[in-house]
This record gives structure tokens, sequence and C-alpha cells, in this order.
């Protein structure tokens, strides 16, 4: 057990450092670069998302709104179902999803054999 909580330990300070330098390159949070690559992915619907990117509705709406409020995201309602809204890129948006997929992000290595490194 102990060499398990060690190894969480690694992968936790990875995390920590990827977000880091998501955030010194893209300025945004890791949890805002996955709704956006989710949304890029074709999850365009909160309740996708949510399942998808694995946050509650409330923390998915504050990433939304955020992202919203950073020029990165924009919303449209449902024309079929007026309660839902359609999340999609901005120009700046996708913007910074092909740099990240250009250039990908230098990934620590305790997690490169859990996410890979290959940027394409």
């Amino acid at each position: 057990m102990h060499q398990q909580l060690c190894a969480l330990k690694d992968i936790l300070r990875s995390i920590t450092q990827l977000e880091e330098a998501i955030q010194e390159t893209y300025h945004i949070s890791l949890t805002e670069a996955m709704v956006l690559c989710a949304i890029d992915g074709g999850c365009r619907y909160a309740h996708d998302l949510a399942d998808d990117v694995g946050l509650s509705p409330s923390r998915l709406s504050r990433i939304i709104a955020g992202l919203e409020r950073k020029g990165l995201l924009e919303r449209e309602q449902n024309r079929e179902d007026r309660r839902h809204w359609q999340n999609r890129p901005t120009e700046k948006g996708k913007a910074i999803l092909l740099h990240m997929k250009t250039e990908g992000i230098d990934v620590p290595p305790a997690l490169e054999s859990i996410i890979g490194t290959s940027p394409h």
C-alpha cells in the first residue's frame, strides 16, 4: 500500500506541474483545457460535458462561464430544445486548441506512460 500511495503522490505532483505548464503557456487551467478539448471533440452540451470531463454540473457551469469571460467559448441556445445551450470554441479558443494539437504540452515524466507524449 505504501508504494501505491507514493506513486499517487508522484502522479498528483506531476498533474500539478502539468497544470502549471498549461497555465503558463495558454493562460487557462487544466480543467478549462479539458473542457475545451471535449467541446472540440464533439461534446457540445453541458450534460454530455459533465459526464465526459467528470465534473459536477455546478463546477462545469463555473468553468464554462470562465471560458466565456476569457473569450474562448461561446454559447448558443438550441433551437429545438430551448432548455439546452450548445457550447463551441470561439476563434481564440480554436487557436489555443490548434496550438495544443500542433505544439503539444510538456508532459511530466511520471505521466508520460499514462497519457502519452505525442503532440499529434
